[in-house]
């Protein structure tokens, strides 16, 4: 085995070491509440302090990634000389069991930044005398190396082990207020579905690798999945059995996206958890699960010919546009905002699902412009498909994280998250409803926020492919136009409550007057991102290039060996359609 250049995993290597660190200071500090290394060393403080050298680690490795991409390195295998991608880790004749490519760095900066934005809710929400915080805090970093690592997982077994370490460390984040009984019901939710999905899953991968020769890798799975037979051309793609693992294995990854029908357990466990760890399982979890969705569906489950052939491509495309309707239909009916937030990011991954489908037929065709080769090669222009869903799950980090920031800072004070409770919070409190205001037009898609942006790249893209022939990308690019207008109907009843109802008698501390106030915490992430959700349109060229690089290409999965039948020799094959 051929180990690779660690300094691609460096961020999820970090992590792992400052959550020990954090867990040691605070078993130290436990023996001793009073002591100095309390006081200068507080999980509070010091967790999201370590994380900043993690988000820099993050963009120097997607910097790394960028120049790495499209390079190969010769490595002795065998006794015998492979051609393997630059990018690759724990390389085997299989293939390479971790790809950083720059679409896996960038997801794992997301998921770094995602989750620093989280801590900063957390110090608000749990106030000084928080219970197990270094505990807690260790916890979202091992989480995040986790969704750092199934971001960049090319193999089948790295996949599993890095989903269900995440899954593992979320159910007991979900039930981690243990006095609270809603958390605790939420976490045993979560646990009872998730567990029922990763089983799923995880029998689906044991029949793909049946079917496809014993093979792990998503290379050489790759290869042996979309191997012609005499009965077909597509081979264990067409058979009944690779269908049973593609749809098990798709039923597992859409658990964790909450993409309908396996979105029962949002709802409740996001009402029911802490907030902060509602935040960051709606975007951590999430951008775990799309990179290896995407992964996968671009790598094994995309044979050759089109994806209108793929009758789980067809299932995706039925299950998109339900997602965007159950999503946003429901959500009009709650009273609880936590779980209208929930119903809203049901309908967000079917925009983002829009980008997918789309790339899916562009990375088999070649560019939009007409023919000539795949564009989705190394180093090349991205077409919008992909693009447009990384810029979107972007702006849904500010605008989701944003909106739960101001859910965190004013469900803390008034001791109620029902939506009623936001009535008449201009009066107590303009920067948090003009924030919340800015945040839910920008979840809605109205311009000029970074959702428009995303939005407009993601349905761009779907009828920039659909004009070729893919109806059904329009009808979902409208689908989710339509939907978008229906959205503004729930989120603008938080903001008319907020403007135009009289206060809620919720009583405050009397400290703070008739005045809301948040932490220095929590007001920070509502700054932070509510600049960055109204600057990302700003920075859209340089923003859309950087997704651009981000590419994503069939050789970038992984070291596809094969054997030389004349002298024998290895070397890697860039398989472009």
């Amino acid at each position: 085995m051929h180990i690779g250049n660690l300094t691609l995993i460096i961020p999820a290597l970090y992590l792992i070491a400052a959550a020990v660190v954090v867990l040691i200071l605070g078993v130290i500090a436990a023996a001793n509440p009073k002591g100095k290394v309390e006081h200068y060393f507080s999980a509070h403080y010091l967790a999201p302090c370590l994380m900043i050298p993690a988000l820099v680690l993050a963009g120097g490795v997607i910097y790394l990634a960028l120049g790495l991409a499209g390079r190969t390195s010769s490595v002795m295998l065998a006794g015998r000389m492979v051609g393997a991608p630059a990018a690759g880790l724990f390389v085997t004749s299989q293939g390479a069991q971790l790809v950083v490519d720059p679409f896996a760095a960038i997801l794992s900066f997301i998921a770094i930044a995602g989750t620093l934005i989280v801590m900063l809710l957390s110090i608000d929400h749990f106030g000084e005398f928080q219970t197990h915080k270094s505990e807690y805090y260790a916890l979202l970093m091992f989480a995040t190396a986790a969704a750092s690592l199934a971001a960049a997982a090319s193999d089948l077994i790295a996949v599993y082990l890095s989903i269900e370490f995440l899954s593992l460390v979320s159910y007991v984040l979900a039930a981690y207020t243990k006095t609270d009984r809603r958390s605790g019901e939420a976490g045993l939710k979560y646990f009872l579905y998730g567990a029922a999905c990763s089983a799923i899953m995880l029998y689906g991968m044991s029949i793909l690798f049946g079917v496809t020769g014993g093979n792990t890798s998503f290379a050489a799975v790759a290869r042996h999945f979309n191997m012609a037979s005499p009965e077909t051309a597509l081979g264990a793609a067409a058979s009944g059995a690779g269908w049973v693992a593609v749809v098990f294995i798709l039923a597992g990854l859409g658990f964790k996206l909450a993409l309908v029908p396996f979105q029962f357990w949002a709802p409740d466990v996001y009402e029911g958890a802490p907030t902060p760890i509602t935040a960051f399982l709606s975007i951590v979890s999430k951008a775990a699960g799309l990179a290896v969705l995407v992964r996968f569906l671009l790598v094994i489950a995309n044979p050759a010919g089109t994806p209108s052939a793929l009758s789980w491509y067809w299932i995706l495309v039925v299950l998109t546009g339900l997602s965007m309707l159950w999503g946003n239909l429901v959500a009009i009916w709650q009273t609880n905002i936590k779980r209208m937030l929930a119903y809203s990011s049901i309908a967000q991954v079917g925009y983002m699902m829009v980008g997918v489908l789309a790339e899916m037929h562009v990375f088999l065709r070649g560019n939009m412009d007409g023919g000539g080769a795949v564009r989705a090669i190394f180093g090349g222009s991205l077409p919008w498909g992909l693009q447009g869903v990384i810029v979107f799950l972007t702006a849904y980090l500010l605008m989701n994280l944003g909106a739960f920031a101001v859910v965190v800072a004013v469900g803390k004070r008034l001791g109620s998250d029902a939506i009623q409770s936001y009535a008449g919070l201009m009066k107590r409190s303009p920067l948090y409803a003009a924030a919340l205001t800015v945040f839910f037009a920008s979840l809605a898609g109205i311009p000029p926020t970074a959702g428009f942006l995303g939005k407009f790249l993601v349905f761009g893209s779907a009828v920039k492919v659909g004009i070729l022939g893919h109806w059904e990308l329009i009808i979902l690019a409208a689908l989710g136009v339509v939907n978008s207008v229906i959205s503004v109907y729930y989120y603008f009843n938080v903001v008319r409550l907020m403007f135009f109802a009289p206060p809620s008698p919720a009583v405050l501390p009397e400290s703070e007057g008739k005045q809301l106030r948040g932490s220095l915490a929590v007001t920070s992430a509502i700054v932070a991102t509510l600049i960055l959700t109204l600057g990302l349109i700003v920075l859209a060229k340089p923003v859309s290039d950087l997704a651009s690089k981000a590419v994503y290409s069939q050789a970038s999965s992984g070291a596809s060996v094969v054997a030389n039948q004349s002298n024998g020799d290895i070397d890697l094959v860039q398989r472009h359609r």
